[in-house]
């Protein structure tokens, strides 16, 4: 894999065409897939650096559980590529589900350019495995994640085992509730 590339799964072909216009220039080829049967084929035959994974696919389908299932099978290759999952119907919970099972982070549609550009810079940069330093130690299994990914997740999971209340994750997090709002806030949460 000399250049990294972005594989995008979404059904909505305006989300594609989108991505592709905001993402081919500022970040790497990316080509668009709308059928989940087309994924694995895909991967083999593309091996992108980054999977744009939609959680929902057909109409009236929110609660991600379709996209969960994709990201596990991709997880569940020899040499996954890094994976940001989107999705419209956004919780913290099924973020949180997301991020556990290996995603890279979480992007909510509609998204930020800003926000999407960076990510995907920062996922295709930490999937490049020539940019990892040899010496660095980590838990065997376990994906290298940006300090940004990393806090997000805490932010997350610390709001979800609080059942949503913030005076209790601030708690958690052992920060104080305007602390916690700056950190939400920054994270687009």
């Amino acid at each position: 894999m000399n250049t990294p590339s972005i594989l995008l799964l979404d059904d909505d072909p305006e989300v594609g065409l989108a991505a592709q216009l905001l993402l081919q220039r500022r970040v790497a080829p990316i080509t668009c897939l709308r059928r989940p049967a087309e994924l694995m084929a895909a991967l083999d035959r593309l091996q992108p650096g980054l999977l744009l994974l939609d959680l929902n696919f057909g109409p009236g389908r929110t609660d991600g559980a379709q996209g969960l299932r994709l990201l596990d099978e991709v997880q569940a290759r020899a040499q996954p590529p890094c994976v940001v999952v989107m999705t419209a119907y956004a919780d913290i919970a099924l973020a949180v589900q997301a991020l556990k099972r290996g995603a890279y982070d979480f992007i909510t549609k509609p998204w930020d350019n800003v926000k999407l550009i960076a990510t995907c810079r920062e996922a295709i940069e930490q999937a490049q495995p020539a940019s990892a330093p040899a010496d660095t130690a980590t838990v065997p299994g376990e994906p290298l994640r940006s300090l940004a990914a990393q806090e997000r997740a805490a932010l997350l999971a610390a709001i979800t085992e609080a059942q949503g209340n913030l005076s209790a994750a601030a708690r958690l997090l052992g920060l104080s509730r305007a602390a916690l709002y700056r950190r939400l806030d920054k994270h687009g949460l």
